[in-house]
């Protein structure tokens, strides 16, 4: 089989989502088993429905499922035919997320097989630090009372707690406008053999060491949190 490339196909390192439809997508069942198949690079239908199987599977023994006949249920009840897959795939290339790569042609016979692969090599949340960062009034008195339970002292003020919040917001920035926007490829690079999950807390903990570099900036929530 020969693989012929379109052209036009140029896949970025990473794309940023805002949508909230679209961040639903990424997580779905019926999706997200695609998404993951495709991160390894183009395949065709055939070769996603061979790790569509495979990640079912998987999923049946996490869900505590060890007896083998039933495993094999499981798969059979929730596997995907390939004219459901190739509908799901047509739904992700108008949503972006996929896009045609190319083609596999037989050299010997008249079989030509469509190649499909990710627009992008990682799909991360736009302002990000969003999803992490609650700096709603309810959570910052909630917030407030739970450190006065936890480090049984008087409820630090609200303005120290504020700032706090703040600065840890403004290290999820800094530290995903580098890895996101300024060095995109190189971060791919350093991070291509690495689960979502596990870049996640990466960048999590990057963006707790940044916050740790400028705890001279919340030195007064700090000390309210000492017992006098």
């Amino acid at each position: 089989m020969e693989t012929v490339h379109d052209p036009n196909f140029k896949q970025k390192p990473i794309i940023l989502i805002k949508e909230e439809s679209k961040l639903e997508i990424m997580s779905n069942p019926i999706y997200y088993p695609i998404l993951m198949s495709l991160r390894e690079g183009p395949k065709t239908v055939k070769e996603i429905e061979e790790d569509y199987l495979i990640f079912i599977e998987k999923e049946a023994k996490k869900q505590g499922i060890k007896d083998k006949k039933k495993i094999k249920e499981y798969v059979a009840k929730k596997k995907r035919s390939d004219k459901s897959l190739y509908r799901y795939i047509q739904h992700l290339i108008e949503l972006d997320f996929v896009a045609l790569y190319g083609k596999r042609v037989a050299m010997d016979k008249p079989i030509t097989e469509k190649l499909f692969a990710r627009t992008a090599k990682f799909f991360f949340v736009d302002s990000y630090y969003d999803k992490i960062v609650c700096e709603e009034p309810n959570c910052i008195k909630s917030m407030i009372e739970l450190l006065g339970l936890i480090y049984d002292v008087t409820t630090p003020e609200e303005k120290h707690l504020e700032e706090f919040t703040a600065l840890l917001k403004d290290s999820f920035k800094k530290v995903t406008k580098i890895l996101f926007k300024e060095k995109p490829n190189e971060f791919v690079q350093k991070v291509e053999n690495l689960s979502l999950k596990e870049i996640t807390d990466v960048i999590q903990t990057l963006s707790i060491i940044e916050l740790v570099r400028n705890s001279r900036k919340y030195s007064k929530l700090l000390a309210s949190l000492e017992k006098k």
